[in-house]
C-alpha cells in the first residue's frame, strides 16, 4: 500500500459525500466519490482502491452486492459499510461476508474518521505481517550458505591452510567483517518473526536465568573466542528462575553480548554482572569502547531500524533492528532495559527483571 490511502465513498445520498469528504479531507486520503452503486462498482473495478465504503441500501444495485463482488474480484480492499439504524442487523450479515466494519446513519465526524483510521491500520499491520514472513522465508534460505563462507574464511584466516602475507589476512577481515554483518541481519530477521508470535503460555515457563539463558549464550564459540580477543568476565551473585520466554530472553542476551564485541575496544574485559534488588533482578553488561552519546540514548538507541553514526564505528554494519528487538521482548517481559555511558569510553546496558512476570 502506498503512503497515501486510496479511498472510494459509495453512497446515494449526495449530503452524506458531501459531508463524509468535508471530514476527511484533512487527512492523507486519496478520495473518490460515487452517488450509485452501479457507477461505485464500475470505478471500484476500474481503479485500484485501498478502502471503499459504501451505502447498504441503494437502487439498483446495493452495498451487499458490491461488498460480495469486491471480495471476491479484489480480497485485499477493505470494505466498511454505511447503514441506518433499521438495517444494523443486516450490517452484521456484512460483517460475516468481509466487510471490516460498519457505520450507522446518522454518523459524527468522530465515528467516521476512527473507523477509517482503523481500517487503515489494520491494512499496515497485516502489510507489515506479511514482509516479516517473507524476511523469514528469505533469511533461513541465506542462513546456510553464509555460514558456510563465514566458517570457511575463518578457517582461511587462523591459518590452517598456511600463513597469509598481510594483505591477504587484510582482505579475509573484510570478509569475516562481511559475513558476519549478514549473519547479523539474517539474525535479527528470524527473531523479529519470532517475536511478533506472542504465546501467552511460553511466559508462564521457570526458567534460570543464568543456567537456562545466560550460559548457553556465553558459551558460544565466537562469543568465547571472538576476534577482537575481549574475555568474559562474569559476576552472578545469585541463579534466579522467573517465568519467561528462554527462546525470547537468549535472543536479547545474545544481542547484548554481539554487541559488546562489536563495539568494544580490542584486548578488554566484558563484565557481566546479575544482582537482586527489591522489585526484581538486574543483569548488566559493560564494555570499554566508543559508547553512546546522550542525544542517541535519548532520541535513537532504541528505535527500529536505526543506526548510529559515531566515530570508532567506521566500517561496522548493521542491521538497525537489534536493540529494538531486545527492548520489544524485555517489555513484554514486563521489564526495562536502559543504558548508562561515557561517550568514547565505556557503555552499560542493563535489564531489570521482575521477580514474578505475568503477561497481561
Amino acid at each position: 500500500m502506498s503512503s497515501t490511502t486510496r479511498l472510494l465513498i459509495i453512497d446515494d445520498e449526495d449530503v452524506v459525500l458531501k459531508s463524509s469528504l468535508r471530514i476527511l479531507r484533512s487527512e492523507n486520503y486519496e478520495i473518490d466519490t460515487a452517488p450509485s452503486g452501479i457507477e461505485g462498482l464500475e470505478k471500484a473495478t476500474a481503479k485500484k482502491y485501498d478502502i471503499v465504503i459504501t451505502d447498504l441500501k441503494m437502487p439498483k444495485l446495493g452495498g451487499m452486492e458490491i461488498l460480495k463482488t469486491l471480495k471476491k474480484e479484489q480480497p485485499d480492499v477493505t470494505v466498511i459499510i454505511f447503514t441506518g439504524y433499521a438495517t444494523v442487523e443486516t450490517a452484521r450479515e456484512a460483517l460475516k461476508n468481509g466487510a471490516f466494519d460498519y457505520i450507522p446513519k446518522p454518523f459524527t465526524p468522530d465515528e467516521l474518521r476512527d473507523v477509517v483510521h482503523n481500517a487503515v491500520s489494520s491494512r499496515q499491520s497485516n502489510s507489515e505481517a506479511k514482509m516479516l514472513d517473507l524476511m523469514s522465508i528469505v533469511s533461513h534460505e541465506l542462513k546456510s550458505p553464509i555460514a558456510v563462507v563465514h566458517t570457511t574464511a575463518e578457517t582461511l584466516y587462523k591459518g590452517y591452510f598456511g600463513k597469509l602475507d598481510p594483505e591477504k589476512q587484510k582482505t579475509i577481515e573484510t570478509i569475516l567483517r562481511n559475513c558476519q554483518y549478514l549473519e547479523d541481519i539474517i539474525r535479527n530477521y528470524l527473531d523479529l518473526s519470532k517475536m511478533e508470535m506472542d504465546d501467552l503460555e511460553s511466559f508462564t515457563q521457570q526458567v534460570n536465568l543464568v543456567n537456562d539463558i545466560i550460559m548457553p549464550v556465553l558459551q558460544i564459540p565466537e562469543h568465547q573466542h571472538n576476534m577482537r580477543n575481549m574475555k568474559i568476565v562474569t559476576d552472578f551473585s545469585i541463579k534466579p528462575v522467573i517465568n519467561g520466554d528462554p527462546n525470547l530472553l537468549k535472543i536479547v542476551f545474545t544481542n547484548l553480548v554481539n554487541n559488546a564485541i562489536k563495539y568494544g575496544k580490542p584486548d578488554t574485559e566484558i563484565k557481566i554482572e546479575l544482582y537482586e534488588e527489591k522489585d526484581g533482578f538486574v543483569f548488566s553488561i559493560y564494555n570499554e569502547g566508543v559508547g553512546v552519546s546522550k542525544e542517541d540514548i535519548t532520541t535513537k538507541l532504541f528505535q527500529r531500524f536505526s543506526r548510529l553514526k559515531q566515530k570508532g564505528t567506521e566500517g561496522i554494519k548493521g542491521s538497525g533492528l537489534g536493540l529494538y528487538i531486545c527492548k520489544s521482548i524485555v517489555e513484554k517481559h514486563n521489564g526495562r532495559i536502559w543504558v548508562e555511558s561515557e561517550q568514547g569510553k565505556w557503555v552499560k546496558f542493563l535489564i531489570s527483571l521482575p521477580k514474578t512476570i505475568k503477561k497481561d
